[in-house]
């Protein structure tokens, strides 16, 4: 796995070991937007205990929903490769965010018929958001780790034990964070 520096939509955010930060403490961000007014990602393994049908009536299956962030956590979004679905925006690595709901219900039906292999979308419940600047000052802090695209593993096959694999691959000092608990004063 590489560390980079730079910000770019796609890439991953990988929370340092005790951040002190309560939401984003052992996080995996997924980039999706990076530019002068700043920068909007979701984590990509805090799942919640809900699934797509507790949300909406009308979103079929047991996907499971996550917490994408703290802001605006009442507000449901959507990760997925259908590339046909009008209004999703690209975000790097073959996905994309949102687009036509009724669309994007369809596709999804479609693709659980046709391929079971394939990574399902991904559903969040609230966003990552930094405002300018902000995100380039967390890396100064050395807050995050990033790695950049093309990445090594699927954005949407993340599951919540992705940080603790993550800090294994990254190896060295971070190897021996993989089996701490999220709060050291438990342990």
């Amino acid at each position: 796995m590489k560390e980079k520096k730079t910000l770019t939509a796609g890439s991953l955010l990988i929370s340092k070991p005790l951040i002190g930060d309560g939401f984003f403490e052992q996080s995996v961000v997924y980039l999706t937007l990076h530019d002068q007014e700043g920068s909007l990602g979701f984590t990509l393994n805090k799942s919640s205990s809900l699934i797509a049908a507790d949300v909406i009536d009308d979103l079929e299956g047991k996907d499971t929903i996550y917490y994408g962030g703290p802001v605006e956590q009442d507000g449901l979004f959507y990760l997925h490769a259908y590339e046909n679905i009008p209004g999703a925006t690209p975000v790097g690595n073959g996905l994309f965010l949102g687009g036509d709901f009724e669309l994007f219900q369809q596709a999804l039906r479609t693709a659980r018929i046709l391929s079971k292999d394939s990574p399902g979308p991904k559903l969040f419940l609230g966003y990552s958001g930094w405002s300018a600047g902000q995100l380039e000052q967390e890396l100064r802090q050395d807050t995050w780790i990033v790695v950049p695209p093309p990445l090594d593993l699927h954005p949407l096959e993340i599951q919540d034990e992705a940080w603790r694999e993550m800090m294994t691959r990254l190896g060295g000092e971070f190897a021996l964070w993989a089996n701490a608990p999220e709060d050291p004063l438990l342990n």
